[in-house]
C-alpha cells in the first residue's frame, strides 16, 4: 500500500510513500502522517491511498498522527478547488484550512477498570476503599477518583501491580461550555409575510436536495436571522448539517446565544480565532464524526467537515472581512457557493446591502434573489439626515475645533433626556490620528511603515496600527529636530473624551479593537448595552454589524468621508454599505430611529442613496461606473504584491515581473479576452513592517485566462530576497 502526501511547503508537488504492513488498516485520506523528508522528519497530509506508487522504491512513512481523518474525500475535492483557484500550494492550503494547522495533539485521561479476578490478597484500608469505588464505577477517570478521595496515586499504582485494576487511556474532547438540550425554549415569533415567502422557496430547495444559491435581500430589521434559524431547523429535521458564517468574531456572542436557545448546545461547534486551537481541533473532529452537526463561526468555519452538509448561511455576505488578506487569500462567500455546488447544498447569502458582484449575479441566473423589503411589525426605517460640515458653524465654536455638529449634539441631548440609547460611529481608533512638525511640516511616521503614528492617550503613547512600533511621550521632528510637534485628527478615543465632557451624566463606552482585546470584552459590553447600562456607545465599524438592541434610537456618523476617500474602486460601495448598516441599528424596537450623518461630501451618490435607503438606486449608479471602467463584475483581477527589505532591489524585481508579464501577453497573441496589465506602482502604504512594497495588477474578462497568466508568472519568476504573492479577486488594495 502507498500514500500520496502533501507537505506544507511552497510547491505544488506531492510525494509518494510506502505504508508498513502494521499500519495499512489505519492509514486513510485526511489523516496526518510523519515521514522522512530530506534530512528531517516532516508532518504531511494523506491525499490519496493506492496499491501502486509513481516512483520506484519510495520511503515508508514513520507513523500516523490521527486516530480519525481530519477530512474526507468530499472535503478534499473542495480544498483542492480552493488551492487551485487561489494559486496556492495544496499542502500549505491544508495547513491554513485545518484548525491550528492540524498540529494539535489529542488529549487523553487515565481510566480505571476493575479486573475480573477473585484472587484473595491483602489490602490496606485505603486500597479497599479505592478498589470498591472502581468496582462501583467501572470506567471512572483517575483524576475524578483522586478529586474525591484525595491523593491516591500510590494506592492506585499498588492496585495495578496486584492485578486488581487496569489503567487505559481515553480521549477527551475539549469544547466550549455552550449548554445542553433541555433548557427553556424561547417563544418563537410568527414569521412575517416576507419571511414566510422566503422560507417557502428555501425549504422547497432543501427538500429537492439540489444545490442552489439564494440572496436573501432584506432591509435592516426585516428578520433575516429568523429565516436562517428556521432553515436550519428544517435541515435538522432532514438529518443534515449546516454551517453558519458571520464576518467577524464580535458578532458570534449574540449569534451563539440565539442558536443555543433554538437548538441547545449539544450540536454546535464554534470555530473562529477567538477559540483556542485545541478546542477548535476537537470540535472539528466531532463535526467529522457527526456528533456535532452545526458549525458556527467566522470565515474559517466554511472548511469544517460537517457531515451530510445541506445548508451554508453567509450572513452580511457583503462584508470584506470574509476575504483573508494574508497567506491563503480566499473569500469565504465565494467559496461557500463553490462548496454548496460540490456538496449539493443550499447556500443562503444574506444582506441589507448586497455586494455589487452578488446583486449582479441575481441578474444572470447564478443567484436567486429573495426580498424582504419591510421590517418586522412594519416598523419604519430610521429617518436619515445629512449634515454638511463645511457649513457647520460649530466647527469654530468658542474658537476651538469640534467634530460634533450642533445638530448631532442636540439629538444626543434629546436622546439622553428620553432615557434611550445612541451609537456614534467613527471609523478611526486612537486619540489624535497624526503628528506633524509645526515648523517644517514634516509628518511623524512609523519607522517601519509609511503610515502616521496614532496617539493613544490612555497609554500616552503613539502607535503604529500595522506593526509593533510605538513612541512614548513627547518627541522631536526627525527632519529639523524641532520640539514643536502638532497633533491633528480625531479617533474614537478622543471622541469618547469629548462625549464625556459634553454629557458628563451619560454612561459612555467605547467599542474598537483597542478596548476589545481582553477575552470576554465583546460579550461584557454587549450585555451591558442590552441591559441599558450604556447610554452612548462610541465605536468603529464594529458597532455597525448585526447587533440588535431595541432601545437604540439615535445613530450618529461623525465623519462619513473616512471610507469614501480610500484608493479603492469599491470605496463608494463600502461607504454606502457602512452607512446603511449602522443606520439600521436604530429604531429596531418600539421607538422610531433617527440617523445623523456628518460629511464634507453631502452630494455624493453613496451618501444620498444611503439617506433614502435606496439600494437599487445606488446599485444602478455604481454598476454603470464599473461597466465604464471595466472593473468587477465586468472584469477579473489578480493583484501581485511585491515586497523586499531593500528598496532598489524590490523595485527592480517589480519591474522585471511586469516585463515578463508583458512578454507572456505578447506571446499569447491577445488571447484571454483582453487581459491587461497595470503597474508596477508603489503600494498606497509603500513600506510596511520594514518591507518596501509594490503592486502589479492583471485585469481581464476571462477568469481562467487571467489566473493562468498569473500561475505562469509565479512558476517562472524568481528573485531571491523578494517576496511575491498573488491575490486572486483582491479586496484590499492598501
Amino acid at each position: 500500500m502507498f500514500v500520496k502526501v502533501a507537505f506544507p511547503i511552497p510547491t505544488e508537488q506531492t510525494f509518494d510513500y510506502g505504508v508498513p504492513a502494521a499500519q495499512t488498516t489505519a492509514v486513510a485520506v485526511g489523516k496526518r502522517v510523519r515521514a522522512p523528508f530530506g534530512n528531517k522528519v516532516q508532518t504531511g497530509y494523506v491525499i490519496a491511498v493506492s496499491a501502486t506508487a509513481e516512483v520506484e522504491n519510495p520511503k515508508d512513512i514513520i507513523d500516523i498522527v490521527d486516530p480519525e481523518p481530519l477530512f474526507g474525500l468530499r472535503e478534499l475535492d473542495f480544498y483542492r478547488w480552493v488551492a487551485d483557484y487561489y494559486l496556492y500550494p495544496l499542502g500549505k492550503a491544508l495547513q491554513e484550512i485545518l484548525p491550528g494547522g492540524g498540529n494539535v495533539r489529542t488529549k487523553t485521561e487515565k481510566i480505571l477498570t476493575a479486573c475480573p479476578t477473585t484472587a484473595v490478597t491483602t489490602l490496606t484500608e485505603r486500597q479497599r476503599l479505592a478498589l470498591a469505588a472502581v468496582r462501583r464505577e467501572s470506567g471512572v477517570s483517575r483524576a475524578e477518583l483522586t478529586r474525591r478521595l484525595g491523593d491516591i496515586r500510590s494506592v492506585l499504582d499498588a492496585l495495578v501491580k496486584k492485578g486488581l485494576v487496569e489503567v487505559t487511556d481515553r480521549e477527551i474532547f475539549r469544547s466550549l461550555p455552550l449548554g445542553r438540550e433541555g433548557g427553556t425554549r424561547p417563544e418563537i415569533p410568527q414569521p412575517s409575510p416576507g419571511q414566510e415567502a422566503a422560507l417557502r422557496e428555501i425549504v422547497a430547495t432543501l427538500h429537492a436536495g439540489r444545490p442552489k444559491t439564494f440572496l436573501l435581500h432584506g432591509v435592516t430589521g426585516s428578520g433575516k436571522t429568523e429565516v436562517y434559524l428556521r432553515a436550519m431547523e428544517e435541515v435538522r429535521r432532514l438529518g443534515g448539517g449546516a454551517i453558519y458564517l458571520v464576518p467577524e468574531i464580535s458578532l458570534t456572542p449574540q449569534l451563539i446565544s440565539r442558536v443555543r436557545e433554538r437548538f441547545g448546545g449539544a450540536e454546535i461547534a464554534v470555530l473562529h480565532s477567538g477559540v483556542s486551537r485545541a478546542v477548535r481541533h476537537d470540535q472539528w473532529r466531532l463535526l467529522g464524526t457527526g456528533k456535532l452537526r452545526i458549525a458556527v463561526g467566522a470565515r474559517s468555519a466554511l472548511f469544517a467537515p460537517v457531515r451530510n452538509l445541506k445548508l451554508i448561511v453567509v450572513d452580511e455576505e457583503h462584508d470584506p472581512s470574509y476575504k483573508q488578506d494574508e497567506r491563503l487569500p480566499y473569500h469565504a462567500r465565494d467559496m461557500a457557493i463553490v462548496r454548496g455546488r460540490l456538496a449539493g447544498a443550499t447556500v443562503l447569502l444574506g444582506s441589507a446591502t448586497p455586494a455589487v458582484q452578488t446583486y449582479f449575479n441575481t441578474g444572470n441566473g447564478k443567484v436567486d434573489r429573495l426580498t424582504m423589503p419591510q421590517r418586522i411589525a412594519d416598523r419604519p426605517l430610521p429617518a436619515v439626515e445629512i449634515v454638511d460640515m463645511k457649513m457647520e458653524r460649530a466647527l469654530r465654536e468658542e474658537g476651538a475645533a469640534t467634530f460634533l455638529s450642533r445638530r448631532l449634539q442636540e439629538a444626543l441631548a434629546a436622546t439622553l433626556s428620553r432615557k434611550r440609547q445612541a451609537l456614534l460611529l467613527l471609523n478611526r481608533r486612537g486619540y489624535h490620528t497624526f503628528l506633524v512638525c509645526r515648523d517644517c511640516g514634516h509628518p511623524i511616521r512609523c519607522r517601519n511603515c509609511e503610515v502616521s503614528l496614532i496617539h493613544h492617550a490612555g497609554d500616552n503613547v503613539w502607535k503604529c496600527h500595522y506593526c509593533d512600533y510605538s513612541l512614548a511621550g513627547q518627541s522631536v521632528c526627525s527632519h529639523c529636530r524641532s520640539p514643536r510637534i502638532g497633533t491633528y485628527g480625531v479617533g474614537t478615543e478622543r471622541l469618547e473624551d469629548e462625549i464625556r465632557t459634553r454629557f458628563p451624566a451619560a454612561r459612555v463606552r467605547r467599542m474598537d479593537s483597542d478596548t476589545m482585546e481582553r477575552p470576554g470584552a465583546y460579550e461584557e459590553l454587549l450585555h451591558a448595552l442590552g441591559r441599558d447600562e450604556i447610554d452612548i456607545l462610541v465605536g468603529t465599524q464594529m458597532i455597525s454589524k448585526g447587533h440588535d438592541f431595541p432601545h437604540v434610537t439615535l445613530v450618529g456618523v461623525v465623519l462619513a468621508d473616512t471610507s469614501l476617500n480610500l484608493p479603492d474602486f469599491r470605496a463608494s460601495e463600502r461607504t454606502f454599505q457602512l452607512l446603511t448598516q449602522v443606520s439600521g441599528r436604530g429604531g429596531r424596537g418600539e421607538y422610531p430611529g433617527e440617523v445623523i450623518i456628518q460629511t464634507f461630501n453631502p452630494g455624493h451618490y453613496a451618501l444620498q442613496r444611503a439617506k433614502d435607503h435606496d439600494y437599487e438606486g445606488f446599485y444602478q449608479e455604481e454598476i454603470a461606473l464599473r461597466r465604464s471602467l471595466l472593473y468587477p463584475p465586468f472584469a477579473r483581477l489578480v493583484q501581485f504584491n511585491i515586497s523586499c527589505l531593500h528598496e532598489e532591489k524590490g523595485e527592480r524585481a517589480a519591474h522585471a515581473l511586469a516585463d515578463l508579464a508583458r512578454e507572456l501577453l505578447t506571446k499569447s497573441g491577445g488571447k484571454g479576452a483582453a487581459t491587461a496589465l497595470a503597474g508596477p506602482a508603489p503600494a498606497p502604504i509603500a513600506r510596511l513592517r520594514g518591507r518596501y512594497r509594490w503592486q502589479l495588477l492583471l485585469k481581464g474578462q476571462d477568469s481562467r485566462s487571467v489566473r493562468e497568466l498569473a500561475r505562469e508568472l509565479l512558476s517562472r519568476f524568481r528573485a531571491p530576497g523578494v517576496q511575491i504573492k498573488a491575490d486572486v479577486d483582491p479586496v484590499y488594495f492598501m
